[in-house]
């Protein structure tokens, strides 16, 4: 359907869409939500955040990279889950398989593996894995190789002393670690059909990857939630929308969604692509000379069959989805054939590190590099832009001036997200018999 908007000139307002509302009469009533204002305390509030770790990440899966991070024998990264208090060795052994450990040696607790900073995340290749402190060495298993002056030591067994394992599972190349020391499901199971049904993706064809990472002064939902919906876009991305911003009428085109998922824990949208709203939308100078701009390369690359896994809704004019993997995981795939993820991990109650990783099928030449480049810092822009909103956010939920905010149909992940993880924090702290506080409504 098409809606006539107050302060567009008529070229500018046909074919403007807004969307039908399902059965339920909304969306988040069809997603079986409370429609009243909620509260904000489960992002700022220092005791739920210390069970918020225990309850969300140390029992979830949580993606930490993909099999392309270690593409032979004895290729490995670290990955700092310093809220958790746990450094991770990921490697893939002499026998090719991809396995996770605890990174502390069995003599004296030393870090592992570290370059110049420990703490500080690396990567690499080896043959075997050796204490920097007194030389103890492991094999790409986690099994203990060397001892040094062994004969001093008091009964060792060999078995004891292999690096403690971590729960580790790879679903369409990405590796899921989990903490708990009995996953309560398989990954799997965890991700739930809808989601596994994207493994039929050509990921594996993408991996010219570019990465960012930026420290967040805010609490990692904040940022998620910026992801979440467009009911923004016009106001902190104006200018980027459409130079022209509110001159045009832009600031009233309804920036709706289509389609909202719900699938467990998880979530989706479904969004227009370059298409949708066009008339509204105009190309900065630099995509024409790039041939590219924030829906990727105008060059599409050749990937073969997308698989059944996008577009469930089978939205017209369809252009990305957007899958969000609880609690911290983003998977955005994008019509032109490239894709993107997000990841935020906490850091503080009010502090997290977002990493935003590009993927493109290998460049040919310098043109479709550049353009793949020229893609990136836009995306990138959008994203610093939603940044520095929400640090703004935070001081002022931090204030405490209310405790009700309301959240319009088209945020419906929004209150998803934050009912969720409330949700699994009541429930640890009902097991732990640490019933402190609420969260949110």
């Amino acid at each position: 359907m098409t809606v006539q908007i107050s302060g567009l000139t008529e070229v500018e307002a046909s074919g403007i869409e807004t969307f039908e509302k399902p059965p339920a009469g909304s969306w988040t009533e069809q997603f079986g939500l409370d429609t009243g204002p909620i509260g904000y305390e489960d992002s700022f509030s220092s005791d739920f955040y210390e069970d918020e770790k225990e309850a969300v990440f140390r029992r979830s899966w949580l993606n930490v990279g993909r099999v392309d991070d270690v593409p032979r024998k004895g290729s490995y990264f670290t990955k700092e889950l310093r809220f958790l208090n746990a450094s991770l060795l990921i490697i893939r052994g002499m026998d090719d398989e991809i396995r996770a450990f605890h990174n502390v040696c069995a003599h004296r607790g030393n870090q592992l593996v570290w370059d110049d900073f420990p703490g500080r995340e690396t990567k690499g290749t080896c043959r075997a894995i050796a204490c920097k402190y007194h030389g103890w060495r492991y094999g790409l298993d986690g099994s203990i190789q060397y001892v040094h002056n062994a004969a001093e030591f008091f009964d060792l067994d060999p078995e004891s002393l292999a690096l403690p394992k971590v729960h580790l599972e790879i679903w369409a190349g990405f590796i899921f670690i989990n903490l708990e020391e009995k996953p309560r499901q398989t990954l799997r199971e965890f991700l739930t059909p809808a989601v596994t049904k994207l493994e039929s993706y050509p990921f594996e064809k993408m991996t010219q990857k570019y990465v960012m990472e930026a420290t967040i002064n805010s609490n990692w939902k904040l940022f998620l939630d910026a992801f979440q919906e467009v009911y923004h876009v016009p106001y902190v991305h104006g200018k980027l929308n459409n130079p022209a911003g509110p001159a045009t009428g832009v600031d009233k085109v309804p920036f709706m969604i289509p389609f909202f998922g719900k699938f467990g824990k998880h979530r989706l949208f479904t969004s227009g692509g370059e298409h949708a709203n066009a008339n509204v939308r105009s190309a900065r100078p630099l995509d024409a000379l790039f041939e590219s701009g924030f829906f990727g390369p105008e060059s599409v690359p050749d990937i073969g069959p997308l698989g059944d896994g996008l577009n469930p809704a089978g939205v017209p004019k369809w252009g990305l989805d957007s899958w969000q993997v609880y609690p911290n995981f983003v998977v955005l795939c994008w019509s032109r054939n490239w894709y993107l993820t997000y990841h935020y991990w906490p850091i503080e109650v009010n502090k997290h590190k977002f990493v935003f990783s590009v993927y493109f099928v290998p460049p040919k030449n310098a043109s479709e590099r550049l353009a793949q480049e020229y893609t990136v810092a836009t995306v990138r822009e959008f994203g610093i832009q939603d940044a520095n909103t929400l640090e703004a956010t935070q001081r002022m939920i931090e204030s405490n001036a209310r405790d009700d905010y309301y959240l319009n149909d088209q945020e419906v992940l929004v209150r998803h997200l934050h009912k969720v993880v409330t949700e699994d924090v009541a429930a640890y702290r009902q097991e732990t018999g640490n019933n402190v506080g609420n969260g949110t409504r």
